[in-house]
């Protein structure tokens, strides 16, 4: 009878609902959590985003819990201005520690990520250097509102169902359960010359020597964590959204912020089928400003370019790049602003001056060509680790190759990005820029004149930079130059002519001081005709190219740039020793039958030492050519050794003729270097008969073949053996390169080569052997920085 009455007002009240289907839904509607939620995250990144730190702080859980914490102390968990403003000051603070990049070791401490946000394309997320972001980094004032930027705009992307929290740093040594939501807010950057940068999805990420593109974000999607229930445990609010960055503050269990302690990891999930929920970056939102996107503020940027300093408008255009690489207008005000930028630290670091504006520009480029060629630590301070010269050098060379590739290059631009190439030490590179440049110039005119200047500096810095004096590069350079000269109409064009020419006779062998001499005065004379022209004789005369050769050099001591330690003393560079670095012989003036002037043999004991000799080679009218021979030996394995007497040297570039009676002799011929005595020495032979290469360690007595090799012979009778001993960057790394008729065939190391030794001639076995044209270079270049070697 009871549960009668029951059923019928169960009954009543289920009618009564469906007749009034509002009044069923009217306070979910009102209370519905996802909207609120919604609603509270957007209010807090609204109030983060405008600096808004009262609002802010009282939404945020790091602030309620540092108020928390003072109430032992005030007996209030009240949320004062002080105590927001601190906690706003420490926040932002964590976001700038959190997003600034990180040194990479081992080149000077470059920042290899230190442009804007670093990595956030999912296809880094598995690399080392990803960090994880909290979601508010991505609104904090500090890092988005640089330059001048607009304010984010923000939008609800999606809304989470509620679910439970574990929280750390609440309770002590244990953790708290909560309820809360993940709220996604889409973050949209509205101008791309201010948005936060990131490396491009398509980029590699590793340390590497080629450059990085970075590109403005358009939009991400970062989810914020909103929890609840926080007043049964003193706060005083019981809604927050989480931050993350603060040190102590409540989190949620098992998450990192920042660079990964297990790095490789490639997702951060506790469960493949149930996704972990932390405040991040959502994957997959992150896109990036395109060029159709941004073109209208690149309209914009560019008409504001022309009015701005120098340092704003290299800023705009840098950006304006990273939007649209191949953007051929700032490509062509970017190229110009660094090339003026490199010529102005030419003017400053030479001191520089003139009275016209285009000769004052010829002579900063003839600095740099200086420069270039010989203490190349002027250009790139080395030292220091940043150098606005080589920066302004880059950033140039960048844009007038951008140009060049997009064929839309000026013949002015192209002249120049040779003359950059060049002075980034690739001659090779800027004598086929400048090659190609030439034959589309109109002969007979001083532009072309100009062109052919640049090339043969070109061929010089080869030379220069490769000692290989006996390159016809060198002899071609001067001509060049010679005609240059005669097409020319201003002194300071006609200046890097004529020195051009002076850079010729001090790289040639032999000599000519006489020549040399009158080189010099016509530089004199190129410079008195330029109006206020001061800071170049000294450079001109006392650099490392021809300060040795002229006594004007004696009283110029040119100022030092900044150097690493390894090369601090700097006095050799000021007072040149002696320079005693080249020997040759051709033998033509030594007295025929008897052994050449300096030099002495070496023969082990019971081989015979009287068999070289100098004798005339028949083959060349009047006798006019004479040569060095050694007699045939009756024993099968003799060795004989003929060795310059005043050559001593370390690191010996070495070359020779060598030639046999007949193709079909058994017998080798090459050079011998490192010679201490008849037991130790390198020996280094060619057997004509079959192109074998052979080159031998002789220590004590005992011969080590080092290597073999074929060579490809030249169709002739005489054939050149060239050896020099080299090392890497300064390194006491011994290493033998040969060449033969001008092709290298090998590079031998060994780690046992003597400090110094003596050179000469060595034949092998019972043939006679023929020798001419010896040519000794000391390596001074190559030696090490320290005594003993410090690697």
């Amino acid at each position: 009878m009871l549960l009668r009455p029951i059923r019928l007002a169960i009954l009543l009240i289920g009618a009564f609902f469906l007749a009034c289907p509002s009044w069923s839904n009217a306070r979910p509607a009102q209370m519905k959590p996802s909207e609120d939620a919604s609603r509270f995250v957007l209010h807090y990144v609204d109030a983060l985003s405008h600096s808004q730190i009262a609002t802010w702080a009282s939404a945020d859980l790091g602030c309620l819990s540092r108020a928390r914490e003072t109430t032992t102390t005030t007996r209030s968990s009240k949320l004062t201005p002080e105590i927001a403003r601190r906690c706003w000051d420490d926040t932002l603070h964590g976001h700038i520690q959190m997003v600034s990049q990180q040194a990479e070791s081992g080149v000077f401490n470059a920042i290899g990520r230190g442009v804007g946000l670093g990595l956030m394309a999912d296809r880094h997320r598995a690399t080392e250097n990803w960090k994880d972001y909290p979601p508010a980094v991505f609104l904090s004032p500090p890092i988005m509102l640089n330059d001048h930027a607009l304010i984010p705009q923000t939008t609800v992307k999606r809304t989470g169902p509620v679910q439970s929290f574990a929280l750390s740093n609440i309770k002590k040594d244990s953790l708290v359960s909560v309820s809360g939501q993940a709220v996604d807010i889409q973050i949209a950057y509205p101008d791309p010359f201010t948005a936060p940068l990131a490396l491009r999805p398509e980029e590699i990420w590793w340390v590497n020597g080629s450059q990085r593109q970075f590109g403005p974000v358009r939009e991400v999607t970062a989810r914020f964590i909103v929890v609840t229930g926080l007043r049964k445990f003193g706060f005083s609010a019981d809604r927050a959204v989480m931050n993350e960055v603060l040190p102590d503050t409540p989190l949620i269990a098992t998450t990192h912020y920042g660079l990964r302690p297990d790095n490789g990891r490639k997702f951060d999930r506790t469960n493949p089928t149930r996704p972990f929920v932390k405040g991040e970056l959502v994957p997959g939102s992150t896109q990036w400003w395109t060029r159709a996107e941004a073109e209208s503020s690149i309209q914009v940027a560019l008409g504001r370019a022309s009015h701005l300093p120098s340092t704003e408008r290299v800023e705009l255009l840098t950006r304006l790049l990273l939007i649209d690489p191949n953007h051929m207008e700032a490509h062509r005000l970017f190229g110009e602003d660094a090339y003026q930028a490199f010529l102005r630290q030419g003017v400053e670091k030479g001191g520089l001056a003139a009275n016209d504006r285009e000769a004052l520009q010829r002579i900063a480029e003839l600095y740099w060509t200086i420069q270039a060629q010989t203490w190349r630590q002027e250009l790139t301070a080395v030292a220091e680790g940043y150098e606005p010269a080589a920066d302004a050098l880059y950033r140039s060379l960048a844009s007038y190759e951008a140009l060049g590739q997009l064929q839309q290059a000026t013949s002015e631009q192209r002249r120049r990005l040779g003359a950059l190439t060049r002075w980034n030490n690739d001659p090779t590179g800027a004598l086929g820029i400048h090659e190609a440049l030439l034959r589309d110039t109109a002969p007979g005119t001083a532009e072309y004149a100009k062109i052919l200047t640049e090339i043969a500096w070109d061929r010089i810095q080869f030379v220069s930079w490769n000692r290989r004096y006996d390159h016809p590069w060198l002899q071609q350079a001067h001509v060049e130059a010679e005609q240059a000269v005669e097409l020319m109409t201003q002194p300071y064009d006609t200046l890097h002519a004529h020195y051009a020419l002076v850079a010729v006779e001090s790289l040639s062998v032999p000599r000519n001081l006489d020549r040399f001499q009158q080189r010099m005065r016509q530089i004199k004379q190129d410079l008195d005709q330029i109006p206020g022209v001061k800071g170049l004789q000294g450079q001109l005369v006392a650099n490392d190219l021809v300060k040795s050769l002229t006594a004007d050099a004696t009283t110029i001591v040119l100022p030092s740039p900044p150097r690493s330690r390894e090369v601090l003393d700097v006095a050799v560079h000021a007072n040149p020793p002696r320079q005693d670095i080249i020997w040759q012989w051709n033998f033509d003036q030594d007295q025929l039958g008897y052994l050449p002037t300096g030099f002495v043999t070496l023969d082990r004991q019971g081989e015979p030492s009287d068999g070289w000799q100098v004798q005339v080679d028949e083959t060349m009218p009047n006798g006019s050519q004479r040569f060095v021979r050694t007699a045939p030996c009756l024993v099968q394995d003799c060795t004989r050794l003929l060795i310059a007497t005043d050559v001593r040297t370390t690191y010996p570039d070495v070359t020779v003729q060598v030639r046999t009676p007949s193709s079909t002799d058994q017998g080798e011929l090459g050079l011998a270097i490192a010679v201490t005595d008849p037991s130790n020495y390198y020996a280094i032979t060619l057997q004509p008969g079959t192109g074998q290469v052979t080159t031998r360690r002789v220590a004590n007595g005992t011969v080590t073949i080092l290597g073999q090799v074929a060579a490809k012979l030249a169709p002739k009778s005489w054939h050149t053996i060239r050896v020099q001993r080299i090392n890497f960057l300064h390194l006491d790394k011994g290493r033998l390169a040969v060449y033969i008729d001008g092709v290298q065939v090998a590079a031998v190391e060994d780690a046992v080569l003597p400090q110094d030794g003596q050179v000469g001639f060595i034949a092998l076995g019972p043939s006679e052997a023929q020798f001419d044209g010896l040519h000794v270079l000391d390596l001074v270049s190559n030696r090490t920085f320290s005594k003993p070697a410090a690697y």
